[in-house]
C-alpha cells in the first residue's frame, strides 16, 4: 500500500443551536467509524466553533475518495489543503475527534500556533499536525460520546 496523508483546515458552518453542534460531531464519528475503516483511512479531526481540521492517512486513492466526498459537507466551507504527500507510518491509527476550545491549554496553542486560540489559517502544516496529535492526546476524545 502507498500510504498517503492529506491535512486541510475549513470553516466551521454548523451553527449553535439546541446542541446541534454536539448531534452533528457525533454524526460525523459514527460515519467516519463506518466509512473509513472498510476504505483503509485513518485520520483525526479537530474543531472548535469557527474551524475544522482534519487529517486523513491511508491508500493515496482512498484518501481522495473520502476527501472528495468531504468537499460536498455543508458543515464546512473554505477548505484549504497545507499538505498532501506520501508517509512512511501513519501518525493517526485510528479514528480521533478532540475539541480544540477551553480544554486546551494555552501553552500547546502557544507551542503550535501563533495565539492563545485555534487559528490553523495561521499555521503550518507541521505545525497543524503536532497541534493535532497533542490536543487528541491530552485532551477529552470526542468518541466519549460513544458510538452507540
Amino acid at each position: 500500500m502507498y500510504l498517503f496523508r492529506l491535512i486541510y483546515y475549513s470553516v466551521n458552518t454548523v451553527q449553535e443551536l439546541e446542541g446541534s453542534l454536539q448531534q452533528e460531531l457525533k454524526s460525523i464519528l459514527l460515519a467516519s467509524q463506518r466509512n473509513n475503516p472498510p476504505l483503509g483511512v485513518s485520520g483525526a479531526l479537530v474543531f472548535n466553533y469557527n474551524y475544522f481540521a482534519q487529517v486523513l492517512e491511508g491508500d493515496r486513492k482512498a484518501v481522495t475518495e473520502v476527501f472528495c466526498k468531504l468537499t460536498k459537507d455543508p458543515r464546512h466551507s473554505d477548505i484549504v489543503i497545507l499538505e498532501a504527500s506520501p508517509i512512511d507510518t501513519r501518525m493517526f491509527e485510528k479514528w480521533n475527534m478532540g475539541f480544540a476550545g477551553s480544554a486546551v491549554c494555552e501553552t500547546t496553542l502557544r507551542q503550535f500556533g501563533t495565539s492563545v486560540n485555534f487559528h490553523p489559517e495561521k499555521m503550518s502544516a507541521g505545525s497543524l499536525l503536532g497541534f493535532m496529535r497533542a490536543v487528541i492526546d491530552n485532551s477529552q476524545n470526542i468518541s466519549a460520546l460513544k458510538a452507540s
